[in-house]
């Protein structure tokens, strides 16, 4: 979105405060309704507001939830495009204010995606599937640790397992619900899965990560998930191009994916085997497995009439 007309506020945001900067006007406010009511009072000042703000890790949530409440456009950028805009500039300080500044300038510079409205079905189902995988990574852990523990503690780790398996269960039911309630979602769910090797788990964690996964661009997508491969040569060195950065919950769901439908997914199965016949590593096919998996499922959104090959 082109931003010239509009009057950036920046807002670097941490766990209990909010840094914000306009280009006349710097101040800081808790991170909390409290001091969401004195921004709100800055921005019914101001001519066309538009709020510039990074990923935080979660505590973005209220002030973009807020802001569309108020019918203030947003932009959450990546945190590592704005540190490498700042270092494009020389600065290598990093203190709240700073990074407003920096925030300011890149809002003022660049082209920026306003981030569409949050549904609640889609943020409780991107909670659920956050707690599903830390849950997921306890249970594996213990299970690891009753093949090795001494016959004196592992009643306690088969009990751990039994409450993590059984909370596990729990969300899994409390996510079916949430496709029960919302039919849009469970079409979704339905569509994706149409494609031999993606199960429910990587259809729910593209609904949760990548919920607009059908408005963007095929370059836009694969950037977006990190599975872009980028070029890295100068003069005579030429290095293989390597993936990087992107959405890791995605891309780590879309490689078990990618595994699975190389095996029984018959266009994915040739597709990796000509890419290994023509001398690619098998994790290099996967990976563009993965490329071709995400852009069907674009596809399959995007288009009702689209059918698989």
């Amino acid at each position: 979105m082109n931003t010239q007309n509009k009057n950036i506020v920046a807002i670097d945001i941490a766990k209990s405060s909010l840094q914000i900067q306009t280009e006349k006007k710097a101040f800081c406010v808790t991170n909390d309704s409290t001091g969401l009511k004195r921004l709100h009072l800055l921005i019914k000042k101001l001519d066309h507001p538009y709020v510039v703000c990074e990923a935080s890790g979660g505590y973005e949530r209220l002030l973009v939830r807020t802001l569309h409440q108020w019918a203030v456009p947003v932009s959450v950028v990546n945190p590592a495009m704005v540190r490498a805009f700042a270092k494009s500039e020389g600065i290598k300080a990093k203190t709240d204010p700073i990074d407003a500044r920096i925030l300011l300038k890149f809002g003022q510079t660049k082209e920026l995606r306003q981030t569409p409205c949050p549904d609640p079905h889609i943020e409780e189902l991107a909670a659920l599937m956050d707690r599903r995988t830390q849950l997921s990574d306890s249970l594996a852990r213990e299970k690891n640790r009753l093949d090795k523990e001494p016959i004196y503690t592992r009643k306690w780790i088969e009990q751990t397992i039994e409450f993590i398996s059984q909370q596990i269960q729990e969300l899994e039911l409390r996510i079916e619900e949430i496709l029960t309630m919302n039919e849009r979602l469970s079409k979704r769910v339905t569509r994706m899965t149409e494609l031999k090797g993606v199960g429910k788990t990587t259809a729910y964690t593209i609904l949760a990560y990548l919920p607009d996964l059908e408005t963007m661009t095929r370059g836009q997508l694969v950037s977006l998930v990190g599975l872009a491969p980028y070029n890295k040569e100068s003069g005579k060195t030429k290095s293989k191009a390597h993936i990087h950065g992107g959405r890791a919950k995605i891309r780590k769901c879309l490689f078990m994916a990618a595994q699975s439908a190389a095996q029984h997914n018959e266009v994915i199965h040739q597709y990796v085997s000509n890419l290994m016949k023509a001398g690619q590593p098998k994790k290099s096919a996967l990976v563009a497995a993965m490329r071709k998996i995400l852009i069907c499922l674009r596809s399959l959104l995007k288009n009702p009439n689209f059918s698989l090959a």
